[in-house]
C-alpha cells in the first residue's frame, strides 16, 4: 500500500486524507494539541472514519521518527 491510497497531496504542506476536504493537520492537531481520541475526533468530523482517523495518527508518529 502506497501513502496516495490514504491521502491526497495537493501541495508540500496541503495533505488531506483521501476522498475529504480535512487536512492532515486538522486531525493531527486534535490528537496531539488537544488528545483527543480517534472516536472523538471521528464524532467531530463525521466524514471521517476511524480507519482514516488511525491513517493520519501513525502518520504523525512517522514524522515524529524522521
Amino acid at each position: 500500500m502506497q501513502l496516495e491510497d490514504y491521502f491526497v497531496f495537493l501541495a508540500t504542506n496541503d495533505i488531506r486524507l483521501k476522498d475529504t476536504r480535512i487536512g492532515i493537520e486538522t486531525v493531527l492537531y486534535d490528537y496531539i494539541y488537544r488528545s483527543r481520541t480517534p472516536e472523538e475526533i471521528a464524532k467531530a468530523y463525521l466524514s471521517l472514519s476511524l480507519e482514516q482517523i488511525g491513517r493520519a495518527s501513525c502518520r504523525e508518529r512517522v514524522y515524529v521518527l524522521v
